[in-house]
């Protein structure tokens, strides 16, 4: 009897980059970025200080006993503090917390005066709101080539209502229930298109520019950009901007900032200031950013076919409206 495993005759999709980490770091990084993830915002108290900063390396481990992870790098500025403190706090991010990632990825001195905190049972501050806090005990740390890896026994966890905010790609996004989801298979019944007029506005702007974005795709790689690229550009194409500057401007995280910055400045398509910090577009940047734009322009154009000028000049009064209060 032949026990040869039997081999799928389809083509080989291509992989879009591959080699080894050690040949391209970004590459193997945006490899990584392929996994969807949620974030975390790590607290302690040190040396009565608190402490924080955004990851997205938190992971369960075992139910019982109740242990969970997370990892930080051998070089963070607040290293010393976490493996000094024994004690921390994992609070898990809803979706309209970007702002909070931000603050907390940017190692600002200030980032606790931006959020609203409490002391939890343990000590360890405990931001609200958050979707999940977990209060633990430093139980172990183990060595993770350049991070470490804080393993944490739970003491006490609360759960709150709502969704998480998640990161894949290199940026921000929010979960849906999958279309399959909606409808039982056993049915075989294509599911029905949500009514536009029974979804909440917010998430009727949020669906409508994920999915323009995804359809803008064909045209940042033709100009050969990314999604994170092309939000840098155009930031920079506005004017000079530092690296927070751009990091509030473009809602992507520090990482996936600095990833972007670097890879405009092997292209030529920035210059760094190491005096003022300030990021500056070079004439090719410019040129990238001209494109970009009227492609934009076009995409847009031809989106709007079929619409009058009075119900687009009502559409942007209401994202203006929205923008402001």
């Amino acid at each position: 009897m032949n026990t040869a495993p039997l081999l799928n005759t389809a083509p080989a999709v291509q992989p879009v980059e591959e080699g080894q980490p050690q040949d391209d770091a970004r590459a193997f990084r945006r490899c990584l970025g392929q996994f969807a993830t949620g974030i975390a915002i790590i607290t302690t108290e040190f040396e009565g200080q608190p402490v924080g900063m955004a990851v997205n390396s938190f992971a369960a481990v075992s139910l019982d006993p109740a242990l969970v992870l997370w990892s930080i790098r051998k070089e963070s500025s607040s290293a010393a503090a976490f493996l000094g403190a024994q004690k921390y706090a994992v609070n898990i991010l809803e979706e309209d917390q970007t702002e909070v990632s931000r603050i907390f990825g940017a190692g600002r001195a200030d980032k606790f005066e931006q959020v609203r905190w409490a002391s939890g049972v343990h000590g360890c501050p405990l931001i609200s709101p958050a979707i999940g806090h977990f209060e633990c005990a430093l139980e172990h740390v183990a060595d993770g080539g350049d991070h470490h890896i804080l393993i944490g026994r739970v003491l006490r966890f609360a759960r709150f209502d709502g969704r998480p905010l998640l990161f894949t790609q290199g940026q921000y996004a929010v979960a849906q229930s999958h279309p399959s989801l909606l409808t039982p298979v056993a049915e075989q019944t294509p599911v029905p298109k949500q009514d536009s007029s029974e979804m909440p506005l917010l998430s009727l702007l949020k669906s409508t520019a994920q999915k323009l974005s995804g359809q803008f795709e064909e045209h940042r790689e033709a100009l050969g950009m990314t999604l994170a690229t092309s939000r840098m550009l155009n930031a920079l194409g506005d004017g000079v901007c530092t690296l927070d500057a751009l990091e509030r401007a473009t809602y992507l995280g520090q990482t996936s900032t600095e990833e972007a910055l670097n890879e405009m400045l092997a292209h030529g398509h920035v210059t760094h200031s190491a005096t003022s910090g300030e990021y500056t577009l070079t004439d090719s940047g410019r040129s990238k950013v001209q494109a970009l734009r009227q492609r934009a322009m076009d995409f847009t154009s031809q989106k709007l076919k079929g619409l009058t000028a009075q119900e687009i000049e009502t559409a942007k009064k209401v994202m203006d409206s929205l923008q402001v209060s």
